[in-house]
């Protein structure tokens, strides 16, 4: 009995290191198991992580480039503004100089016709210049001959007054 309860204890023994060595075997795998889990979910974990910085910084460059399309749009809006402004403005510069291109015409016109105007008055003036000078020419030949005139008037009664003596002489002497 000694021996078949030895024999069955060898027996047990043997089972139960196979046990033993299956479970360990078994621990083993779980272990392994266990560590790639433990591998994939650090890998996870520092993914997770970096994603999460990632996600920080992808929020600030959103958040940067939503700031800066809100300042392009409102640029955008000052542009279209100051645009229009200046459109305006060269539409009435547009008018302003039509107007005074108008009015330049016209002054150009005007001043022709004064001009020639002018040239009429320059040759009337010309010409009452010449009938002045032609006048004063004629003015003082008439005064000279006037001079004369009385000159020969003053001799002629001098003359005269020398035959009326010489008559009254004359007859003076007949009476005598």
């Amino acid at each position: 009995m000694t021996d078949q309860v030895s024999s069955q204890l060898a027996r047990i023994q043997k089972e139960l290191g196979q046990i033993v060595d299956e479970r360990i075997h078994a621990l083993e795998m779980v272990l392994q198991n266990s560590e790639r889990m433990t591998r994939r979910l650090i890998k996870a974990e520092m993914e997770l992580e970096h994603l999460s910085s990632n996600d920080v910084e992808l929020q600030a460059q959103a958040d940067n480039l939503e700031a800066q399309v809100a300042a392009a749009r409102s640029r955008c809006e000052q542009m279209r503004s100051t645009h229009s402004s200046l459109a305006t403005e060269r539409d009435s510069l547009k008018e302003t100089h039509q107007q005074l291109g108008d009015e330049v015409s016209a002054l150009r016109t005007q001043v022709e016709q004064l001009r020639d105007e002018v040239g009429t008055v320059e040759a009337e003036a010309n010409t009452l210049r010449n009938e002045n000078t032609a006048l004063r020419t004629k003015a003082k030949t008439l005064e000279e001959n006037v001079i004369r005139m009385r000159q020969l008037k003053d001799e002629l009664m001098s003359s005269i007054s020398g035959l009326t003596q010489q008559m009254s002489g004359l007859a003076g002497g007949e009476s005598e």
